[in-house]
């Protein structure tokens, strides 16, 4: 007979990204950006952030100011519901 083994993923490292937007630039378009140039997106000022954990939806959040950048989840994506 085999025993069981109990196994935790506690220790298992995720990425996890704050994606402000996404948009589609041509090449010709991405190779005229110059330096200080502003690129405008569809997303207006307020709007949630996506949080992505290992690139797939995970939360929505804000912007929180502190010493550090930091973000404020007020949305847990769920999956079953959600997708």
């Amino acid at each position: 007979m085999s025993e069981k083994t109990e196994v935790s993923l506690d220790d298992v490292y995720m990425d996890i990204t704050v994606e402000l937007s996404r948009r589609e630039l041509s090449l010709s378009e991405a190779r005229g950006i110059n330096t200080g140039e502003i690129i405008d997106f569809d997303k207006l000022a307020g709007e949630a952030f996506d949080v992505l954990l290992n690139g797939r939806s995970y939360a929505e959040g804000e912007i929180v100011v502190s010493d550090l950048m930091a973000v404020r989840l007020t949305r847990m994506i769920d999956w079953e519901t959600d997708q």
